[in-house]
């Protein structure tokens, strides 16, 4: 039986293109094109990054720091007490970062910047500063939060339809 001819056609290719292309660039494309819609598809229906923008969040996240919204974290349960969710307000594409204190259903009130949730306080280890909100006690709607920043100083709060939060923040610190 005759030797097989060793296959000097990639041999004597210059070295950028093999490491471009390899030794098979029609399988190399289509590897590119994977990776290319994969990441398409991951960062638009799944994985929204978005920077932070404001102090309102922190110390738990800086401004300007990058982090991603977990897209699909609320499909099989609803929110909770003390997750951190990306939501836009009616005509402002914008997409705004706080925490969940307050849940549909609850009475909410502020007293000394201290949270009060149908009648008694919440711990809130992650805070640094309460500030000196005071808030009236209010019945959160059948499918409103109680949204505001870590950073009670200066953050503002918000009262969140469940229509318009996107998911849970995933962040990193740079």
């Amino acid at each position: 039986m005759p030797a097989a001819k060793p296959n000097v056609k990639h041999q004597f290719k210059p070295f950028y293109l093999r490491l471009l292309f390899g030794s098979r660039p029609k399988w190399t494309l289509v590897r590119i094109l994977i990776l290319i819609i994969t990441s398409l598809v991951l960062f638009k229906f799944i994985l929204v990054p978005v920077q932070v923008d404001g102090r309102s969040m922190e110390p738990t996240c800086h401004d300007g720091q990058i982090a991603v919204i977990n897209l699909l974290s609320f499909v099989r349960h609803q929110p909770g007490r003390g997750d951190i969710v990306g939501f836009r307000l009616a005509n402002n594409p914008q997409i705004i970062v706080k925490r969940i204190v307050g849940l549909p259903g609850e009475r909410i009130a502020f007293h000394s910047g201290v949270v009060f949730i149908n009648g008694k306080s919440i711990a809130e280890r992650y805070l640094t500063s309460q500030g000196a909100w005071e808030w009236p006690e209010e019945t959160l709607g059948e499918n409103t939060y109680f949204v505001t920043g870590d950073n009670r100083v200066i953050s503002q709060q918000f009262r969140v339809e469940r229509g318009r939060i996107l998911g849970k923040l995933y962040s990193w610190h740079p």
